[in-house]
């Protein structure tokens, strides 16, 4: 694990970051498009609305990291409701600023989320979802601890090509390293 130290503050999100986080999103769907579900097009034609309202979800946790003012990345901790699943929560939609790519932006994002989850104290495990041979994602997440448990075949086609989607896993009563 990269222990560098990093020049990024890190902070929740809310409703007034959704022009700029709806900026980041774009460059992010549009420099990997083989790294996300979405489709750059049908992101580009949702309004500003849809990002205020991504940001104000209820049991969504969403952050951002920030060099100054500027936005370089989110992510976004998903946990559920009732009292059978609710130990259980995901890491969604983690996004980094293309000019920003092995500059520590999503590493301190997805320590800040592992350590907000365990704050919250009834969340046990956290799960992810990434396509199969995102190699830098995958190293990213095996550094924190996350194991595959699951391939899902298949998951997304993009450009004509079909892409598989491993499932992981990180239970939070496990050190972290």
């Amino acid at each position: 694990m990269d222990t560098r130290p990093t020049q990024y503050t890190v902070r929740q999100l809310g409703p007034a970051d959704a022009a700029a986080y709806r900026a980041l999103r774009l460059a992010g769907l549009r420099a990997f498009p083989h790294a996300f579900r979405p489709d750059y097009e049908e992101a580009l034609a949702q309004p500003l609305s849809w990002a205020e309202k991504r940001l104000a979800k209820e049991g969504e946790y969403w952050f951002g990291a920030f060099d100054r003012q500027a936005l370089v990345g989110a992510v976004c901790l998903r946990t559920q409701a009732g009292r059978k699943i609710r130990h259980s929560a995901s890491l969604n939609a983690l996004v980094v600023d293309p000019e920003r790519q092995r500059q520590g932006v999503a590493r301190t994002l997805v320590a800040h989320l592992i350590e907000f989850a365990r704050s919250l104290e009834y969340i046990r495990q956290l799960t992810l979802t990434v396509h199969d041979g995102n190699t830098r994602a995958e190293q990213l997440y095996d550094g924190f601890g996350f194991r595959q448990f699951g391939l899902e075949p298949d998951a997304f086609l993009h450009d004509g090509r079909y892409y598989a989607k491993q499932h992981r896993q990180l239970k939070l009563d496990s050190p972290t390293s």
